[in-house]
């Protein structure tokens, strides 16, 4: 199935944009009459059926509406940026995919990055959503600091992810239905980093045996949120 993206339906758009249109009636070649599958992003699958088989502004009217399964839970993940931008790309990409409800940026003493621009993470994150049949956007926050987060955050099941192998307690075996998970920049969290974590009811947890990436990192750890429930 092909699924469009029009984030505006709610507001009685009934077009798809320039992109999603090209796409569409050239490269797809669909005509008038033919039905579509949409979604705007907020957990509903559409149908609608082709008005106008323009390549510059394909209209429809929707003809069908189906919401997408809950997940009975919240995954929320929280990650240091790293320097290069095509690896924070790379994460949303992939955990847009498995399935996530919320992403927050944060920088801490060890971070590479201290800026970050959102509106292309945003269009990795349609991509996926789309390649992956999915009909839910994830809320994607814009950077604050390490401290501002801590003081922001109000999920009850809070979690820091960080490096220290004689830790045993594991992240999949303390879930329960809400979470937040923390995952460090390259080189870690500090000490009185994770202290102040603690201070904020935050649980030291580890993602297993090995040491990662930090974006690979933050796949694991949202894989773990959707199967460990």
């Amino acid at each position: 199935m092909q699924l469009f993206y029009q984030p505006a339906l709610n507001k009685g758009v009934n077009h798809l944009d320039a992109a999603e249109s090209r796409h569409a009636i050239k490269v797809l070649r669909l005509k008038q009459g033919d039905v579509i599958h949409l979604t705007d992003g907020s957990g509903v699958f559409y149908q609608a059926r082709i008005l106008d088989d323009s390549f510059e502004r394909c209209t429809f009217e929707l003809i069908n509406s189906e919401k997408e399964k809950v997940y009975q839970g919240f995954r929320h993940i929280a990650i240091a940026p790293v320097k290069n931008p095509d690896r924070m790309e790379f994460f949303m990409e992939k955990a847009v995919e498995i399935g996530i409800d919320r992403v927050s940026f944060f920088y801490c003493k060890n971070s590479a990055r201290k800026t970050l621009k959102t509106d292309r993470l945003m269009k990795k994150a349609v991509s996926a959503m789309k390649q992956s049949i999915k009909a839910r956007l994830p809320v994607i926050d814009e950077m604050v600091s390490f401290t501002e987060f801590l003081q922001q955050v109000n999920t009850t099941n809070r979690y820091i992810a960080c490096v220290d192998f004689d830790n045993p307690v594991a992240l999949k075996n303390e879930l329960k239905t809400d979470n937040v998970v923390m995952i460090g920049p390259e080189g870690d969290f500090t000490r009185e980093e994770v202290q102040k974590a603690q201070h904020f009811g935050f649980r030291k947890v580890s993602l297993g045996p090995c040491r990662l990436r930090t974006e690979t990192a933050g796949i694991v750890a949202t894989h773990i949120l959707n199967v460990f429930p």
